[in-house]
């Protein structure tokens, strides 16, 4: 066994990339002692992964930029000062509602709002409104991602935090 000292922030990112390597790899933290320990047939992997440092790579740059788009992209839509779902099932209902609305324009629409309450009565102009704004909403959130990681390629982007504040202007 090959135990030694790590942050908790460290040894999470060793974990994720021994496992990553060998799925059978276990990495054990001790956060009283910040102390790690790992097999034997894992302690040469593990030296490499401590020795090249603990910078984010660009793949992991560009799943962390998917995670924050993720949970941007299902976090709620504002549309006319009411905020709508916007998680995948959500997006998917209100597609169907909107191509709904568009086949029979007289339908009306009771739609459930991200509170757990119900929308006013909603014409189907209304509901293909809602359904447009969500989707350029959710569209945007892609555009957000594809830009963080264009400067995670050109090296604009080089730490975590950088993707963070990427989606937070």
């Amino acid at each position: 066994m090959l135990t030694f000292s790590i942050s908790a922030e460290n040894v999470g990112i060793l974990s994720t990339r021994l496992t990553d390597a060998f799925p059978g790899a276990i990495v054990a933290y001790d956060p009283d002692e910040s102390t790690a320990t790992v097999a034997d047939e894992f302690a040469t992997a593990a030296q490499a992964i401590i020795a090249s440092g603990f910078d984010p790579t660009k793949d992991e740059l560009k799943t962390h930029a998917a995670a924050v788009r993720y949970a941007k992209e299902i976090a709620g839509c504002a549309v006319g000062g009411v905020t709508y779902p916007s998680d995948r099932d959500t997006q998917a209902k209100l597609t169907a509602a909107a191509l709904f609305a568009q086949v029979d324009n007289t339908q009306m629409f009771r739609w459930k709002l991200a509170d757990g309450s119900f929308s006013d009565e909603l014409s189907a102009a209304q509901m293909i409104a809602i359904a447009a704004a969500v989707g350029g909403y959710v569209n945007s959130c892609f555009a957000e991602e594809a830009a963080a990681v264009a400067e995670i390629e050109s090296g604009t982007i080089t730490t975590r935090e950088d993707v963070d504040a990427a989606f937070s202007e």
